[in-house]
């Protein structure tokens, strides 16, 4: 049976903690270790403890009265017969997280850059490159903090397990249809969408698509920089373990 791996990251889970925690792993020691933290992964772990979510915009209709209109003896005369209820729809707004959007402008800056070196040219005029550059950290981004659904192929793990000829367990394989991540990903449609771009899907695919392994990269070096930390502040030699 295929189990998923502690991963070091989970313990940014206890900053956000109600109980302080017990021993070695305490909330304060996991706030000081983010503290300390270069610039990059120390932003990324703060947006990772943060609740990013979206604006909930309520649009209200009000009470629409239905009447019926009569005229007697040449005057006119209005009679109410009903009347159309109102209602409260609840839209989803703007992503309500500053620091979503600094994030965001990091991973921009280096994508920005790597366009400039390859001379990369927008489709359609897209405007500013450097908006085309956010709007692909955007969707990297969105990907990674906001879980559209989990992953069918591999149930949510991220992996598969593998199996040899005689059908025992021999090792486990990234998942390609979610990238590792558990999580069902962005249909180019909704990258496209997210993104605020004017292209097919096979433009997207073959020209900016690219560009998102850059945010994906970042992060990812963000992300082993935290655990790295995490697992040295948390590491136990022997001596230290005892036994109740």
């Amino acid at each position: 049976m295929l189990v998923e791996k502690f991963d070091f990251i989970e313990l940014l889970r206890l900053a956000i903690a109600q109980s302080e925690g017990k021993g070695k792993i305490t909330k304060h020691v996991v706030l000081g270790e983010i503290a300390l933290l270069p610039a990059g992964a120390k932003k990324w772990a703060e947006l990772l403890l943060e609740r990013v979510d979206f604006e909930r915009i309520a649009e209200i209709t009000e009470t629409k009265k239905i009447y019926e209109t009569r005229i007697i003896n040449g005057k006119e005369s209005k009679k109410r017969i009903g009347e159309i209820p109102g209602k409260v729809e609840i839209k989803k707004g703007e992503i309500n997280s500053a620091d979503f959007f600094r994030v965001r402008n990091v991973l921009a800056g280096k994508i920005h850059r790597e366009m400039i070196k390859k001379n990369f040219k927008p489709n359609n005029c897209q405007g500013d490159l450097s908006n085309v550059a956010k709007g692909i950290a955007e969707v990297v981004l969105r990907g990674r903090l906001f879980t559209k659904a989990m992953c069918g192929h591999c149930q949510g793990l991220g992996k598969l397990e593998l199996f040899n000829e005689k059908g025992y367990p021999s090792g486990s394989k990234f998942c390609d249809k979610c990238s590792g991540t558990g999580k069902r990903p962005y249909t180019l449609h909704e990258k496209i969408t997210i993104a605020k771009l004017k292209v097919s899907k096979s433009g997207y695919s073959e020209r900016y698509e690219p560009y998102e392994l850059i945010a994906e990269a970042c992060i990812e070096n963000w992300e082993n920089t935290i655990r790295t930390s995490l697992a040295r502040s948390f590491h136990f030699e022997p001596e230290e373990i005892s036994l109740a």
